[in-house]
C-alpha cells in the first residue's frame, strides 16, 4: 500500500533522498506515509509529483505509553479528525495498545469517527480539490 517512514525519520533527511524515494514509490504505484517534519515539504513535493502521500499525526505508543495515555491520544486524534477530516495514527502490536484501542472503541467518541485503512486516507489526501 505505502512506504512508511520509520519513526526515527530518514526519508526526509535531504531533498535528494526525498526525490529518490518519491520516484521509486511513484514507479511502484505505492503511497508514502511520512513522519511530521517541519512544513512537511517532502509530502507536498510527493503530492505535486502525483504520489499519494500523508503525514502521521501521532506515533501514540513509541515510548511505551500505558493504555490510559494511549486512549487520551486517541481522543485527541478523533478531535483533530473531526476538524480536518483525516489523521493517521501509528502504533505497535503491544498488549497495552490493543487494550487501549478496544476500550476506546467502546466509548461514544469513537462512534464519531471511522477507523479506516491508511490507503483510504492516502486516496483522500491525494484527491484534487
Amino acid at each position: 500500500v505505502a512506504v512508511l517512514e520509520p519513526p526515527s525519520g530518514g526519508l526526509q533527511s535531504s531533498r535528494q533522498v526525498s526525490d529518490q524515494v518519491t520516484r521509486v514509490v511513484k514507479d511502484s504505484g505505492h503511497g508514502l506515509v511520512l513522519m511530521p517534519n517541519g512544513l512537511n515539504t517532502a509530502q507536498a513535493l510527493a503530492l505535486r509529483d502525483g504520489v499519494a502521500a500523508a503525514t502521521v499525526f501521532r506515533d501514540f505508543d513509541q515510548d511505551g505509553q500505558d493504555a490510559r495515555t494511549i486512549r487520551r491520544f486517541l481522543d485527541g486524534a478523533a478531535f483533530r479528525a473531526r476538524q480536518n477530516g483525516n489523521v493517521i495514527m501509528l502504533g505497535r502490536l503491544r498488549a497495552d495498545t490493543i487494550s487501549a484501542l478496544l476500550l476506546w472503541g467502546l466509548q461514544d467518541r469513537a462512534a464519531q469517527v471511522a477507523l479506516v485503512p491508511v490507503s483510504m486516507v492516502l486516496k483522500a489526501e491525494s484527491a484534487p480539490e
